[in-house]
């Protein structure tokens, strides 16, 4: 089972496929193999050497009890532990949700490992506080509410999250989301990477709209999912691909 050390941190990974690099991260609650699960690698592994890896706190990575062991800079680290195991320069980096902001995160504090990047389903202007307002409009005023618990409930709708809320450590997935809460800001690290990039959202997602201004802004490609949540541009492989194989043709072709 391979891992990757970093600082003391253990990141299981994995890799399939042939070709140029390509590194997908995952969100809250999901796991590496969830890429595989939701139907995305079957059109990647025959063109890019496709590299998964459960992100610190979830599945068979480490789940330290420490609030800062979660902040972003650990989490590009650890994604870089990742790509240094396997002697990769650079890579095409594509996130979803939490995901997507630790690829804002690579191009803030290593752009030169990016050869190009996907972000979907992730706010790079003020992050996850623009989901909690959203829903805070469908409660009534001064409701208290612990948005991790909202989370777990929602999330446990999708049988593999269920599954991995059950077998995972709640605190440390408690603290990956808490770290989460202050993510604003990394639109500009977008803009100044000069890098490829696209950016793509659910029409339903409370994310679109500013998703779409910072890809504006960054000179990147941006696709809206019809029809689709935050969790619906997840799940719809079939409706996110068609956006997604062009553009990492576009910047992977000789």
């Amino acid at each position: 089972m391979p891992f990757a050390t970093k600082s003391g941190r253990r990141i299981h990974y994995e890799v399939q496929g042939h070709g140029p690099p390509l590194l997908l991260l995952h969100g809250l609650l999901q796991l590496g193999s969830h890429w595989s699960l939701k139907g995305y690698l079957p059109s990647l592994t025959d063109t890019y050497t496709v590299v998964t890896f459960d992100s610190l706190g979830h599945g068979q990575s480490d789940t330290p009890h420490d609030l800062e062991a979660y902040g972003l800079r650990h989490r590009v680290e650890d994604a870089l532990s990742v790509l240094d195991t396997l002697s990769i320069d650079r890579v095409h980096a594509w996130g979803y949700s939490m995901g997507g902001w630790t690829v804002c995160g690579l191009a803030s504090f290593a752009p030169e490992r990016l050869a190009s990047y996907v972000v979907g389903g992730w706010d790079p202007v003020v992050g996850l506080p623009v989901a909690y307002a959203a829903l805070e409009k469908q409660l009534k005023p001064g409701t208290s509410v612990d948005w991790f618990q909202v989370l777990l409930l929602g999330a446990r709708r999708a049988p593999e999250l269920a599954e991995a809320i059950d077998s995972g450590d709640l605190e440390a997935l408690r603290l990956c989301m808490k770290v989460c809460e202050s993510s604003a800001g990394l639109d500009e690290a977008l803009v100044r990477s000069g890098r490829p990039g696209l950016l793509y959202c659910g029409a339903l997602d409370p994310y679109h709209d500013s998703m779409k201004a910072v890809a504006a802004r960054a000179g990147a490609a941006f696709a809206t999912i019809e029809h689709a949540d935050h969790g619906g541009a997840w799940a719809k492989a079939p409706k996110v691909l068609p956006h997604v194989l062009p553009f990492l043709d576009s910047v992977t072709r000789p």
